[in-house]
């Protein structure tokens, strides 16, 4: 049986996609940080709690019609 922990881990995600999103696209994530490296990428940026919230975010991406170019993990954290 396993031990009930109360730490949550977080992990940091960098998402890459084709093109530059308007306010109201930007507006569908807003649980991520938004960049503009290039006129033809952007980044969002954050911390989610599982894959499952991940998983939610790219169904977002997917059902925008806007094109992945990598998902990236950069880090994991733990907090009580």
């Amino acid at each position: 049986m396993r031990d009930m922990n109360t730490e949550r881990t977080l992990t940091s995600y960098l998402i890459r996609l084709r093109g530059k999103l308007d306010l109201e696209l930007a507006s569908w994530f807003p649980e991520l940080s938004l960049t503009d490296e290039t006129d033809e990428e952007t980044w969002l940026a954050g911390e989610l709690p599982d894959q499952s919230a991940l998983l939610g975010i790219l169904f977002r991406i997917h059902n925008l019609n806007l094109q992945i170019l990598s998902v990236e993990v950069q880090k994991e954290t733990r907090n009580k």
